[in-house]
């Protein structure tokens, strides 16, 4: 179980050390990278519109399960039914 943390957490780093080097270039630097692979940067912009989109539902809908798995509700001592 220590091993998944320590390679979720290796993970998470290397997504979001890819995500600061992204966000640190120019649109243009972007669109010039773009065309230079041959692909059309108006396809891709749809195709990574849509990918984030998709990614940012999925997130939402497993919210709820993660922030009760997370955080879970601590439960009351409720007086009990038994006699």
């Amino acid at each position: 179980m220590a091993n998944k943390k320590t390679d979720d957490e290796r993970l998470e780093r290397l997504m979001n050390q890819l995500a600061d080097s992204v966000l640190s270039l120019s649109d243009e630097a972007i669109l010039a990278e773009g065309r230079e692979t041959g692909e059309q940067p108006d396809e891709q912009i749809e195709h990574t519109r849509l990918v984030l989109r998709e990614a940012s539902k999925a997130w939402a809908l497993e919210r709820p399960y993660r922030l009760s798995v997370e955080n879970p509700v601590p439960r009351r001592n409720a007086p009990s039914l038994k006699r």
